[in-house]
């Protein structure tokens, strides 16, 4: 656990107010290149994480912190992913 979501984040520069940021270790390969490394336990992990956070806040979208800097991270297309997210 990070800060309480009460506490504006430190994760993307202009939306740290009005969002909430997730971080997972991983995302680069053995020669620091960009890779979605998450394994399963992760996946799921986020998965659950994404649909409470979904549950809680229905109007809200995923995103990748690469959709809004020139950065690889999460190395992996986090908005498509969780777009048809089912929640409940």
């Amino acid at each position: 656990m990070g800060r309480d979501e009460e506490i504006s984040g430190a994760h993307c520069r202009g939306h740290n107010s009005d969002s909430i940021g997730i971080c997972y270790v991983g995302g680069a390969d053995s020669d620091g290149n960009p890779k979605d490394t998450r394994t399963e336990t992760q996946k799921v992990s986020m998965d659950s994480l994404v649909k409470d956070i979904l549950g809680r806040y229905p109007e809200a979208v995923v995103y990748g912190h690469r959709d809004f800097s020139e950065k690889a991270c999460p190395s992996f297309d986090a908005k498509s992913e969780y777009a048809d997210m089912e929640i409940g």
